[in-house]
């Protein structure tokens, strides 16, 4: 019980440094807050800011992880992805302005995860389409190609959705990326019909 109650304290602590820094970026650029503006604002002191986190970075990272990659990555199926992907983009959406500064300070973080997740997905979604289609599986390098293109793709359409300022809805743009999808699904299916 005791180990419970640490780890939602500590949560706690991490969620509140974490809403110092958001409502900092608010008025000052990322480079320009220091550690110690960030235990001013919250009032905490500073050893606590380094027992949670190494520096500014790694903060910035927990956020990313916290409220867009786990989310999006827990129980994520193929059935789920156009609604895990939509309430990521709400949440980019309702905070716009710190993920647009977040993302121009280390835009690597959720690229990289989204663009693994896709991978992984793609990849499991072209093996069921070769099993129900009873194709025979092609070069797993192949495959592997064209789920590396697909994350690669879709994590490019989310930076550049939030580096033009994410003028589509959440809505929109998942409407699109599942346009695509399912484009390419037919593609894929009509070519091994013939």
């Amino acid at each position: 019980m005791q180990s419970i109650n640490n780890t939602s304290c500590s949560d706690a602590t991490k969620q509140k440094i974490a809403d110092a820094l958001k409502a900092l970026m608010q008025t000052k650029s990322f480079d320009k807050i220091s550690v110690a503006n960030i235990t001013n604002y919250c009032n905490i002191h500073r050893q606590t800011f380094y027992y949670h986190f190494v520096d500014k970075y790694e903060l910035l990272n927990w956020m990313f992880h916290n409220e867009l990659i786990a989310p999006l990555t827990s129980d994520f199926t193929l059935d789920n992805m156009y609604d895990k992907l939509n309430s990521m983009f709400i949440t980019m959406k309702n905070e716009q302005s710190f993920y647009q500064c977040a993302l121009k300070i280390n835009a690597d973080v959720i690229l990289k995860y989204i663009n693994n997740l896709a991978v992984q997905e793609f990849a499991s979604a072209f093996d069921d389409i070769e099993k129900t289609y009873g194709l025979k599986p092609k070069d797993d390098k192949e495959n592997k190609l064209l789920a590396e293109f697909f994350g690669y793709g879709i994590s490019g359409v989310v930076l550049d959705w939030v580096s033009h300022g994410m003028r589509e809805t959440p809505k929109e743009l998942t409407g699109r990326i599942e346009h695509i999808i399912n484009a390419c699904k037919r593609l894929a299916i009509s070519r091994a019909d013939s």
